[in-house]
């Protein structure tokens, strides 16, 4: 290398090093919390998870029996109806099914 060479590197690094600085001067470290705190953190957060959780198992429960209560009321009340509705959730669910089926075979039919 000749000296110009050299002379522009030095020039460079320097300059390189005068911008890190200057980054280096405008961020401040980040301060990372302690093992302590962090701790601290999880149980909070498992804590309210588990509490969400069980207000939830506990609304599932609530409006499933509220479901089944309905059903059951319906049933006793108007059992001509309760067998209507049940009649055409059947059939509903048989056409669902027939109409997969054929999507399906179509499918694999277009695959061979």
């Amino acid at each position: 290398m000749s000296g110009t060479d050299e002379q522009d590197e030095q020039e460079l690094l320097e300059r390189l090093q005068q911008q890190m600085k200057v980054l280096d001067d405008a961020y401040e470290p980040v301060s990372v919390p302690s093992l302590a705190s962090l701790e601290v953190q999880v149980r909070e957060r498992r804590r309210i998870k588990r509490r969400k959780n069980l207000v939830e198992m506990i609304l599932f429960w609530v409006i499933g029996l509220m479901v089944i209560a309905s059903g059951a009321l319906l049933f006793l009340s108007a059992p001509a109806l309760y067998v209507g509705i049940q009649a055409v959730g059947v059939a509903a669910a048989v056409t669902a099914a027939i109409i997969w089926a054929g999507k399906h075979r179509k499918e694999e039919a277009s695959h061979e």
